[in-house]
């Protein structure tokens, strides 16, 4: 099948502004013409009724018909022809004629008609009295003609004239003011066309170059992602109204009690807390901030839309911060799991050197001997190490830690007080994780440039409250620090750092814990969480 070309949209709105104005014009012409036409025979049957009216009060015409009377015969070269002849080429009509009663012209353009009967049939209201404009067909062709009749000086009719000009001879008129029109006529076309081609190149920058069949693509496309994507998107123009608000940003928004909002609606009225106007005002973003609706966290970033480098609206997108949470603490977790099974891969490579080494010697005495002291010092403690710990994830998670420790020549001391059995909630056990993770690992990076290097954990549980306990022996931390501890981003080690505290923090409080800092300069760091713990049914049968 022949597929026909796509017109671009350019092309499509030059040729429609173009054809409208063109026909546009065109019917105008036609009218204007029309009226034109009208007017001018209007105004010829007015003139020439007035000339008549001229030459029938004219003296020498009342004497000419008075001395001829009704006779048959006129000379052609009489004065009165040539009178008449004269008047009527200064006045610019086609003919003058001078008739008397009986309706035989005296004087005619062509000599050759003088003393013939007037023809035209329209002559009969002249000789009685009447003076008016007719068209009717003579011998020059068709005309508009004047008619006043001729009196005497007792005021009896005697005769008529008729002064007429011929359709052509207005035609010719009518060409030369229609060649005017025409002329300004295609002059605005022209201009028209021109328009056109501009208002069709302004209209495709405006829609950036894009075709209709694009635009219903892109917008198709924009309600596809928009319904996809799992985070609220809100935007507002620069008057601050709502322009937007995808599938996702109603169901948190009405998690959070709040109505679905209608386009057009202030967001300072329906929002406050949005914080919109402010990017706006400075057109600044506002990225990864905390923002409570009626209770429910929201994880918010805040950006301006900018076109040409003007603010031209902002757009907000968040997401409950509950799943933030989840998420982050899953990667947590498995980050934390595979630094412990790295630092136990590793120390267990180079235990499988030496023995590799000892065998190649065949030093079997020294084999045995190496064996017999990994299993008194590693083996050994790592079982004590997690003896009384009934929930197996922490327990290969501490060991881990441990490798870790000896690997970067760190002492961990764990002391468990009490038996800790399985949790109730098996998402406790990713809390614990993060928060033993950050707490362990800030306080090896404490003690890692100490030249005493010693971390203490102490874990019970009592009355379905876990306590842990850690501490350092690194330098401690500063007064004008220890106040802003918890706050994220607060660290002394460099950018991008500070926020293992500060998920700690937050994950405490999520668990409605309680957590305490001692830290003093050069002599280390005590760290204090309290959890609830309801262990699980099955562990305490």
């Amino acid at each position: 099948m022949l597929r026909l070309p796509t017109v671009r949209l350019n092309v499509w709105i030059s040729l429609l502004v173009a054809a409208t104005v063109i026909v546009t014009l065109g019917v105008a012409l036609w009218l204007f013409d029309a009226t034109l036409r009208d007017t001018q025979a209007k105004a010829q049957a007015a003139r020439v009724t007035d000339i008549a009216q001229v030459v029938a009060s004219r003296r020498r015409v009342v004497n000419a018909l008075q001395a001829k009377g009704d006779k048959r015969d006129y000379s052609t070269d009489s004065s009165l022809q040539r009178e008449i002849d004269a008047l009527r080429r200064r006045l610019g009509v086609d003919f003058i004629v001078v008739m008397n009663r009986r309706a035989i012209r005296l004087t005619h353009p062509d000599p050759a008609r003088i003393g013939e009967h007037f023809r035209g049939g329209d002559e009969g209201p002249a000789l009685q009295g009447e003076h008016y404009a007719s068209r009717a067909e003579g011998t020059l062709g068709t005309s508009i003609r004047g008619f006043a009749p001729v009196r005497d000086a007792s005021g009896e009719v005697i005769g008529a004239v008729s002064v007429g000009v011929t359709l052509d001879t207005l035609g010719a008129r009518l060409a030369d003011n229609r060649l005017r029109v025409v002329l300004g006529i295609a002059l605005l076309m022209v201009l028209g066309t021109l328009g056109a081609s501009w208002l069709a190149r302004y209209i495709k920058r405006v829609l950036m170059g894009l075709e209709p069949h694009q635009i219903t693509r892109l917008v198709e496309e924009r309600q596809a992602i928009l319904g996809s994507v799992h985070e609220g998107i809100l935007a507002v123009d620069v008057a601050g109204r709502i322009t937007l608000a995808n599938t996702a940003a109603h169901a948190l928004l009405d998690q959070a009690g709040l109505n679905t909002p209608t386009l057009g609606t202030s967001i300072t009225e329906y929002l406050p807390q949005s914080r919109l106007p402010e990017v706006l005002q400075h057109g600044e973003s506002a990225l990864d901030q905390e923002v409570f609706i009626n209770g429910q966290a929201l994880l918010a970033n805040r950006m301006p839309i900018r076109h040409h480098g003007q603010v031209i609206g902002a757009v907000a997108t968040f997401r409950d911060k509950s799943e933030v949470r989840l998420l982050a603490e899953e990667l947590t977790g498995v980050r934390r799991y595979a630094e412990a099974l790295r630092a136990a891969t590793h120390e267990f490579k180079n235990k499988l050197h030496v023995m590799l080494g000892l065998v190649q010697l065949e030093e079997y005495v020294a084999l045995r001997r190496y064996l017999r002291e990994v299993a008194d010092h590693h083996v050994a403690p790592g079982a004590a190490l997690v003896e009384g710990i009934g929930e197996p994830v922490l327990a290969g998670f501490l060991l881990g830690k441990q490798s870790e420790a000896r690997e970067r020549d760190i002492t961990l001391t764990v002391d468990v007080e009490d038996a800790i059995p399985a949790p109730c909630d098996p998402a406790m056990i990713h809390t614990l994780v993060i928060v033993l993770g950050n707490l362990l690992e800030n306080a090896f990076d404490a003690v890692d440039e100490q030249h005493e290097r010693h971390v203490t954990l102490a874990m019970g549980v009592d009355a379905d409250l876990l306590s842990l306990h850690v501490q350092d022996t690194g330098p401690g931390i500063p007064d004008a620090m220890r106040e802003h501890v918890f706050a994220s981003g607060t660290s002394s080690k460099g950018n991008q750092r500070g926020l293992g505290l500060a998920m700690v923090h937050e994950h405490v409080n999520a668990h409605d814990g309680t957590l305490a800092l001692y830290s003093e300069p050069g002599r280390g760091t005590l760290i204090e969480v309290a959890l609830p713990y309801p262990a699980s049914s099955t562990t305490e049968k």
